[in-house]
């Protein structure tokens, strides 16, 4: 019974890499715009978003008042699982995805004609999962929850009319809390941690725009190796402890393009790379149940999008997109916490200018996510001594709403210097 528990907080602890339903555990809606194009373009910059600087601080020197946008998203999955498990039988779980609210702000100052100041507020990371209480996975996985909040502060400078550079620092606060079911032989008992913890990271730019209508974008947000403190605890053996935790978050690559084809409308295409085969193994001091490190053997995720925009009128521009997700998630690490698989995006969304200063977004993604297979058997990193095997079946529906506003004038541009003789 004992390696049956331990086992049960290794898988708990383990979702850390699984729980969200793009590239792993990334939360990928950052911005109301550009989740009408599936994040196509997102790093390339030459559009009226300043949300496009989570990607790519560098695009910040492209607007020339003080601009800000708030972003709101409901994101609704659907993730049902139907197996058998040594333990639990062949109850299914019901819908184990949690709807979730998340929000996104940002905002731009230039303080000069070549410097630019910015702070992007947002959650990359986080999804909240859970069963039914009866069914048959109860003692592989239960309540999932991990949250992350960012606040980012940015400078971006202008090398020339078509060249600019930025970064800034990601300073993150983490969430976790993650159990299950300790045993069938202590009913009612549980396993688990909970905890939280801060982590820094940085984010770097380059935005270019070599020909006029043509802007490319290169953006990285670097790895974060987040520190979780707090207590794990095994029901069953009674036992309760102080412990530690250490996450080893990817890096993400994104080179984008924005092409003007006509006066009306632009091409946006965009190739992501999401560094998850860093994760490694994920290191646990002072388990309830002597628990030291959480193997998950991931590879690398990829996210490949193409979307356009139209300006219909002065007033008014429709946007349309598809994205395709390789999840880091293989065959032979999937576990039942969230059966993460490939996915189809299909997006559309809208710009309106209400006047001047502000400008109304919404948009609406839905996410078709590939059947997985589930095959928890001894070997496997999840193995809990209760072998489980299934199908997932999923999808997530992402709505989103979108202010963008503007205030002030231009700043000055800087005096030529010259000497007098």
């Amino acid at each position: 019974m004992k390696s049956t528990l331990r086992a049960v907080l290794v898988a708990s602890v383990s979702v850390v890499a699984t729980s969200a339903f793009a590239g792993g555990f990334i939360n990928t809606s950052q911005s109301t715009v550009y989740n009408g194009m599936a994040y196509a373009g997102f790093a390339a910059g030459g559009g009226n978003s300043p949300s496009a600087m989570f990607m790519n601080p560098a695009i910040m020197t492209q607007f020339r008042t003080f601009t800000s946008e708030n972003n709101l998203f409901g994101i609704m999955p659907n993730t049902k699982i139907t197996g058998t498990g040594g333990f639990g039988g062949s109850t299914p779980s019901g819908d184990i995805g949690q709807d979730a609210i998340a929000p996104a702000s940002y905002f731009i100052y230039p303080f000069s004609d070549r410097v630019v100041l910015g702070l992007a507020i947002n959650s990359p990371f986080g999804l909240t999962t859970k069963p039914n209480a009866t069914w048959g996975g109860r003692f592989n996985s239960m309540t999932t929850a991990l949250k992350t909040y960012n606040v980012t502060p940015s400078v971006a400078y202008k090398i020339s009319e078509t060249l600019s550079v930025g970064a800034g620092i990601q300073i993150q606060y983490a969430k976790a809390r993650f159990w299950s079911f300790a045993s069938p032989l202590a009913p009612g008992a549980t396993a688990g941690i909970g905890g939280d913890g801060w982590g820094f990271g940085a984010t770097l730019g380059v935005a270019w725009q070599p020909i006029k209508g043509t802007h490319i974008g290169l953006g990285w947000r670097t790895f974060i190796d987040q520190e979780i403190s707090g207590t794990s605890w095994n029901g069953a053996l009674g036992q309760v402890r102080s412990s530690k935790g250490k996450l080893n978050l990817p890096n993400r690559l994104n080179l984008s393009l924005r092409q003007e084809v006509n006066q009306r409308f632009d091409f946006l295409a965009s190739v992501e790379w999401q560094n998850w085969g860093r994760i490694g193994h994920a290191a646990i001091t002072n388990g309830a149940t002597g628990l030291g490190q959480l193997p998950f053997g991931y590879q690398d995720g990829w996210m490949l999008s193409v979307g356009g925009e139209y300006k219909w009128s002065q007033a008014l521009t429709l946007r349309a997109g598809a994205a395709y997700e390789i999840s880091p998630v293989t065959d032979q690490t999937r576990t039942t916490r969230l059966p993460d698989a490939n996915r189809l995006w299909l997006s559309t969304g809208f710009s309106y200018n209400v006047s001047e200063r502000f400008t109304l977004n919404a948009s609406y993604s839905h996410v078709f996510v590939q059947n997985a297979n589930i095959n928890i058997v001894a070997g496997h990193p999840a193995f809990l001594g209760a072998t489980y095997t299934g199908t997932s079946k999923a999808h997530v529906d992402i709505v989103s709403i979108g202010l963008t506003s503007r205030w002030g004038a231009s700043p000055k541009k800087e005096d030529v210097l010259t000497r007098k003789y």
